[in-house]
């Protein structure tokens, strides 16, 4: 809301601005009195003008003191009257006679009725927040906002105030609570020029459903339709009107559409329900709802001659989204059908429809003869010179059939589509007089379509000026040229090109009410050789005079003056204004926020800027209690033994533990405390219990630590894990992390982090799956991670680079168990080629360093393989292996045999190249050729085999990215090491 209501008042100031101009009004009513009235600069353009309008309102806004209804005889201009300029006049100057105010301005808002007239008594106040103590712990704040219609910028005017109170109060009416009252309180604000309103609200108690009545259908119909809205389907949907149930404004909009729909599966198309409201009874606390339907007679559409499916058949024909059955909506139904069946080849299908009157109702039929079924054997372009048919060819619509399955794309709605957007492409060219020619021939059945372009002349730009620009140059307003020069082709896109950066730079450089107007003219009657004129009025450059904070209440001053960055005596510009609204949305401790300037800019030079913020509800608790049952043993159900940090170890089927079975409660809660000590810090704690497994979590986030532009974050966790039957793991870890972005666009960031973390493993049935040395760790960590990220996507990336560095110690000295260092380096290119093909490519080098005699333990150690590192192994199957004794009855010694696991190593180095290619058969449809290379090494040196898999893969995007399939091969796979694999998931490899 707040983006939007901010430019609509900005739209409503130029408006102003446009009335002052253009001297329907005076120009120093648009001046502030407390200073001096300026003489706008005169501007010969043509501006609207709202003289003979019809004038909604008159209202004496700006002061809450005054008891307007005195002064509103002393009003020459009328509602309901036609505006008229004299009148205007005439009322500011009674009221200026009074010699009671300094100033009257005027302001003027359209509405649906007409326009309405603000008369603005200066020194006035403005409104500033509105507030709703009552309501606000039921309702959404930005929600209340709207149906109260907050005007920000806006002249305080006891009109708004009164229209908000009854919005208000009918809205919570139909949210259930009746017996809701609405007080309004003004808070005014002298000293800042503003009013805030505070609007007591009573609630109550919230009603029940009574009865439901439906009128204007017969007894039958009635108690069917009754019927639908208390059955078990009806409560599934939310739909379900039942006595005594509470009151809800969601259901009874499901509840009306589900009548509606009801009725269409009764083929009532031109049926209507409305709601006629709730007959409320104070004694029962109940509502009554009424609906009003009118069945109307049964509509029969029937499809002859082709099959169409149901769900098809009602998004092709209008009938029956109940807009009527005249003669032009059945012949748009007749319409969609053609194009539906054209573009499955059906090229020359034809369509007929008639209408039977039956003795129940009517009878729509639409008569279908498909004929043949043929491709589109050739599409082309003809005529084009100035522009090439790489140019031409992605706006056309009607396509090839290029695969044996695609018998291409065609239409008549396609061919209009495709001479529409070649009209396009010529004019943004500069050619105004392009005419597009389709001839759509046949040869034995199939379709050829040629455009004809008869391009005409082009338009050329004689001479081109710019007038107006007294602040600023031409060089400073497009830095990078503008895109209409002289002896160049025009068009309006071009001279739209140049609006949008003129205008971007004048609003960026605090010229809020700057203007931009072209004029074009032939030069020497030649139509296509044009005198371009851009005609500019700077207005005034707007300077902050100071920042007022509103709305906060926890939050310290500090903290917001620090996120906003506005500062006093500085140019006020719609960028900064925008960009400090995103940034106080961003520590999610406001659930509205808005920036801007006291009143609207008009003609005023300083102006006070207004930070409102509205807090959201600090505190969040969720949680969850069941009951469960384990039974941990026998066999592994996935084949598979994830130990905590090393990589799953797949069983034997016949692997089998001792079977027990568990029970007892399970719950989980999580509380969550927002902006602690008012500077947005969170504190966050969870926790889990169940009769094997328990965890905990707590953390402290602050955004900004010691007051800089570090962000820090502490956490304490710790889990005991006895679920698994081979093995119960506990796990314990703090740590502390700073971070922050290097550059504006949070491209580049950079991180420390100190960690300390202890596991233990205890109950390892398979012994020599983690070596005992490894079983209790103690690691101390000190981390630095630098990541650049210009990627454009970062599920599916087309260009763009990514890099990311990690250097870490793990010393004795901070209190690890052992001491080792560890680099980590990645960095992946991706870059678009011709024909959307995306080459993308990456590297991955890491090195683990032990010293003084230690090693690295397993769970540090690199491991790899799969789909997203080699694609020619299985998931953590590179590197080197070790054999270790694997018993499927562990108390049963003959049931041992030799396995091989991964034994992780202390290089690692990956490089992946990749093209994916689009195809054309589907949308979204790729396919992928690859080479991955490299592998885990067991100590620095390149101590292995390097590793080189081929091989391609099929890509379909998804809105959540793109579903994956790929075969690799290892081109040298190492014994016992399947050559080939396939992997099937979700996401790109890199």
């Amino acid at each position: 809301m707040s983006l939007r209501t901010t430019y609509l008042s900005r739209c409503t100031a130029v408006v102003a601005m446009f009335l002052v101009l253009s001297g329907i009004l005076p120009a120093q009513q648009g001046v502030p009195s407390s200073e001096p009235a300026k003489t706008a600069p005169q501007v010969k353009q043509v501006l609207p003008s709202y003289e003979g309008q019809n004038v909604s309102s008159v209202e004496i806004a700006g002061r809450p003191d005054i008891n307007v209804d005195e002064l509103k005889s002393l009003l020459v201009q009328q509602p309901g009257q036609p505006f008229t300029r004299a009148k205007v006049d005439a009322s500011i100057a009674a009221l200026k006679a009074t010699k009671r105010f300094k100033d009257v301005q005027l302001q003027i808002v359209p509405d649906l009725q007409g326009i309405r007239l603000l008369l603005v008594i200066q020194p006035g106040l403005y409104f500033g927040m509105y507030r709703f103590p009552g309501a606000i712990k039921r309702f959404n704040y930005s929600r209340l906002l709207q149906v109260a219609n907050y005007p920000p910028e806006g002249p305080y005017s006891i009109a708004d105030v009164n229209n908000a109170t009854r919005a208000l109060t009918e809205y919570f009416q139909k949210s259930g609570y009746f017996q809701a009252q609405v007080r309004p309180e003004i808070d005014s604000d002298p000293k800042h020029g503003l009013v805030n309103v505070i609007f007591h609200t009573t609630l109550g108690k919230r009603a029940d459903f009574g009865e439901i009545k439906i009128e204007g259908a017969t007894p039958e119909m009635s108690r069917f339709l009754q019927g639908k809205l208390t059955s078990i389907v009806a409560r599934m949907k939310g739909a379900a009107i039942r006595p005594g149930k509470k009151y809800s404004l969601r259901t009874i909009e499901n509840a009306t559409r589900r009548l509606e729909n009801t009725l269409l599966s009764e083929h009532r198309l031109s049926a209507t329900v409305k709601l006629l409201g709730a007959d409320y009874d104070p004694a029962t606390n109940r509502a009554d709802i009424a609906f009003h339907v009118e069945p109307g007679p049964e509509i029969n559409v029937d499809i002859q001659g082709a099959h169409v499916w149901s769900w098809t058949k009602k998004k092709l024909i209008p009938v029956y989204q109940q807009v009527g059955t005249d003669p032009e909506i059945l012949q748009e139904g007749r319409r969609n059908l053609i194009s539906h069946f054209q573009s499955k080849g059906y090229f020359n299908v034809q369509v007929s429809v008639k209408t039977e009157q039956k003795k129940n109702g009517e009878q729509i039929v639409y008569q279908v003869t498909k004929g043949p079924r043929h491709r589109v054997s050739e599409v082309d372009v003809e005529g084009n010179h100035a522009l090439r048919e790489e140019e031409l060819e992605p706006v056309v619509k009607v396509q090839e059939g290029r695969w044996i399955l695609n018998r291409g794309n065609y239409s008549e709605k396609l061919v209009r589509q495709s001479v529409k957007n070649l009209e396009q492409v010529y004019k943004a060219a500069g050619f105004s007089t392009v005419q597009i020619t389709p001839e759509i021939k046949q040869r034995e059945g199939d379709i050829y379509a040629i455009f004809r372009v008869n391009e005409g002349p082009r338009d050329i730009v004689e001479s081109l000026r710019v007038e107006g620009n007294k602040t600023l140059p031409v060089s400073q307003l497009a830095p990078k040229g503008l895109k209409v020069v002289e002896g160049q082709p025009y068009s309006q896109k071009l001279s739209d090109q140049d609006r949008t950066q003129i205008m971007a730079r004048y609003l960026n450089e605090g010229y809020l009410t700057a203007t931009f107007r072209q004029t074009v003219k032939p030069v020497d009657k030649d139509p296509h050789r044009l005198a371009v004129t851009y005609q500019i009025y700077e207005g005034p450059r707007v300077t902050a005079n100071s920042i007022i904070t509103i709305g906060r209440e926890d939050t310290r001053q500090s903290f917001i003056d620090r996120v906003a960055q506005l500062r006093p005596n500085r140019p006020l510009t719609e960028s900064d204004m925008l960009t400090s609204e995103s940034r106080l949305y961003e520590p999610g401790i406001f659930d509205w926020a808005e920036v801007d300037p006291r009143r609207q800019i008009t003609t005023q030079s300083h102006e006070d800027v207004v930070v409102k913020v509205h807090e959201a509800k600090p505190n969040s608790i969720t949680y969850g209690f069941g009951f469960e049952v384990i039974n941990r043993g026998g066999s592994v159900p996935s084949g598979t033994v994830a130990v905590p940090g090393i990589p799953p170890v797949g069983l034997s089927k016949d692997f089998t533990t001792n079977e027990k079975r568990f029970w007892g409660p399970r719950g989980n809660v999580e509380y969550t405390r927002r902006n602690v000590r008012g500077k947005a810090e969170t504190i966050s704690i969870s926790g889990l219990a169940g009769r094997l497994d328990q965890r905990g979590i707590f953390s402290y986030l602050n955004p900004h630590f010691r007051s800089t532009n570090w962000a820090s974050t502490f956490t304490i966790s710790g889990a005991h894990d006895a679920t698994n039957p081979i093995f119960t793991s506990r796990f314990a870890e703090s740590g502390f992390q700073i971070q922050r972005y290097l550059d504006p666009k949070k491209s580049q960031n950079f991180t420390i982090r100190y960690s300390y973390r202890q596991t233990g493993l205890t109950r390892l049935l398979i012994k020599e799956l983690v070596p005992q040395e490894d079983q209790h760790l103690r690691l101390s960590s000190l981390t630095a991670t630098f990541t650049r990220d210009s990627r454009d996507s970062i599920l599916d990336a087309h260009r763009g680079l990514y890099e990311s560095f990690e250097l870490g110690v793990t010393p004795s000295a901070l209190g690890s168990s052992v001491t080792f260092a560890r680099l980590l380096a990645q960095t992946a290119y991706y870059h678009r080629l011709p024909k959307e093909i995306i080459w993308a490519n990456s590297i991955r080098l890491g090195f683990l360093k032990p010293f003084a005699g230690s090693h690295v333990p397993l769970s540090e150690q690199f491991f790899s393989g799969g789909g997203s590192t080699l694609r020619g192994f299985a998931l953590n199957g590179a590197g080197p292996q070790r054999t270790i004794s694997v018993c499927n009855n562990p108390a049963d010694i003959s049931t041992c045999a030799p396995t091989s696991v991964p034994a992780g190593g202390n290089q690692l180095f990956i490089l992946n190249s990749e093209f994916r290619i689009p195809v054309p058969i589907k949308k979204g449809l790729g396919v992928v050729a690859f080479y991955d290379g490299g592998n885990v090494f067991r100590t620095i040196g390149f101590n292995g085999q390097y590793t080189n898999t081929l091989g391609f893969g099929i890509r379909y995007a998804t809105p959540v990215g793109p579903v994956r399939f790929d075969i690799g091969r290892n081109l040298n796979a190492p014994p016992g090491i399947k050559a080939t694999q396939y992997f099937i998931t979700l996401g790109q490899a890199f």
